[in-house]
């Protein structure tokens, strides 16, 4: 809105809107009620006048050199006849103001570094597990429940940490030898939450962020070791989901973020639907998925399969670390004609084995769908897994855009609750066993949450 020479103009009218009979009719009816003019076209921009000397009080003032915010016409909502109490996804949170969050900088790289090339990036797994291994090993000097980690470069804790650099070392898998890295972690700051009391009660101007990024963490962490990690989402393993059908199920994920209100620090708890691959075993997928699907009759299926397969992630069953691959797509060869050069345990020669055999004297599992590939895995070396060993990995999402009409019908559905369904969500994942409350419960460490 503009001001000049005791008229009132307002902008951003479409113009196009002007050029529609209907709404031109209506526009007219509502300038003659409210005393305004139309003056045209400026610009690309329809401007609109009050018409005469007499400006509507509340509206604005004008002076010589400066133009006023338009007043509210209930002084700023003290006039208000009614308050209305609203319903909001925003829970309460209590903390102790003479509490300390000590926040660590935490560094972690392999021991001994590659012969060719730089090391590679340390994937968030592995670095939630180097974590999990140095604490378990020493838990009177790192107690974990009384810590929060954000699977990158910060922990926050409710006590001191040692400081300096630790030797910790990982198997990554059953076969694997073990690998050194060196985990380093130095205090950087420790943040008095009295500072964000006084924020709250206005004695702090600037906003303490580094406490409320604390405090964040902490609410997530039990979230992020019990739940599927889905962007900013996490799902529940068992809970808030639907079945779609063909091996594709609905899942409701949950994002929650400390906000600072007039009334306290709140937590604001929100959910949104995706769908996402059933983890089921390789074999019953491709049942439930392909329609008509028969292991009797596979070769009929093989391109069905590759495309429904490739790049999904599977968890293997023969091993006793349960490891996880990516597939690249099927073997060439059934399974009972598959082989694959091993070296002497001497390391003198290398013998074709027979895949079947193998996995019998390995694993003391017997292959019984010979007749049908293999899955290849990503992997540095050739590596041949038989279907019914591989289980799909949880949490892979499914492209809404592959979707049955059926199955998209049941997904809207299941997304658009109404009010009262969806208040009971929120207010059970709040209270879940793997939402963020049972953490902050269970430690007590640093502010308990007070949910209604």
């Amino acid at each position: 809105m503009n001001m000049k020479s005791g008229q009132l103009q307002i902008e951003q009218l479409d113009a196009e809107y002007l050029s529609i009979p209907r709404f031109n009719n209506f526009l007219w009816q509502k300038l003659d009620t409210l005393n305004l003019s139309y003056v045209g076209n400026i610009n690309g921009i329809s401007s609109l006048f009050f018409a005469g000397p007499n400006v509507p009080k509340g509206l604005a003032s004008v002076s010589a050199n400066r133009i006023s915010p338009v007043l509210r016409p209930d002084k700023g909502g003290k006039l208000a006849v009614r308050t209305p109490r609203l319903l909001v996804n925003h829970f309460l949170v209590k903390f102790n103001p003479k509490s300390i969050i000590r926040h660590y900088d935490v560094s972690i790289k392999q021991e001994v570094l590659p012969k060719h090339g730089r090391p590679g990036k340390i994937s968030k797994s592995n670095l939630a597990m180097i974590r999990d291994k140095l604490f378990a090993d020493d838990p009177s000097l790192f107690p974990r429940a009384m810590t929060a980690y954000d699977g990158e470069k910060n922990i926050f804790s409710a006590v001191s940490l040692p400081t300096g650099t630790f030797k910790v070392q990982v198997s990554e898998a059953e076969d694997a030898k073990p690998r050194s890295y060196l985990f380093t972690i130095k205090l950087v700051n420790e943040l008095e939450l009295h500072k964000l009391k006084d924020y709250l009660d206005g004695k702090l101007r600037s906003t303490p962020r580094d406490i409320l990024q604390g405090m964040d963490v902490v609410v997530k962490e039990h979230p992020a070791r019990t739940m599927i990690s889905v962007s900013r989402s996490f799902h529940s393993v068992r809970d808030h989901q639907i079945h779609l059908g063909h091996g594709i199920i609905a899942s409701r994920g949950c994002q929650h973020s400390l906000k600072p209100t007039s009334q306290g620090i709140a937590l604001c708890l929100d959910y949104s639907v995706l769908s996402f691959h059933e983890p089921l075993s390789v074999i019953e997928f491709l049942t439930k998925h392909i329609s008509g699907f028969n292991l009797n009759n596979f070769r009929s299926f093989r391109r069905a399969v590759e495309g429904v397969l490739r790049g999904l992630k599977v968890r293997v069953t023969h091993r006793v670390t349960k490891q996880k691959y990516v597939i690249t797509g099927l073997t060439r060869d059934d399974a009972q004609y598959i082989t694959f050069p091993q070296e002497d345990p001497d390391g003198k020669a290398s013998q074709n084995v027979r895949l079947v055999e193998y996995f019998r004297q390995k694993y003391h599992r017997d292959i019984v769908h010979q007749d049908i590939p293999c899955l290849e895995m990503k992997s540095k070396m050739k590596n041949y897994v038989p279907m019914e060993f591989c289980v799909l990995v949880e949490g892979q999402v499914f492209p809404k855009e592959y979707l049955k009409e059926t199955e998209a019908k049941m997904l809207k559905k299941f997304s658009l609750a109404n009010p009262k369904d969806r208040q009971k969500t929120i207010c059970r994942m709040v209270q879940d066993g793997d939402g963020p409350c049972r953490y902050v419960y269970a430690t007590r460490c640093l502010f308990i949450l007070i949910h209604y």
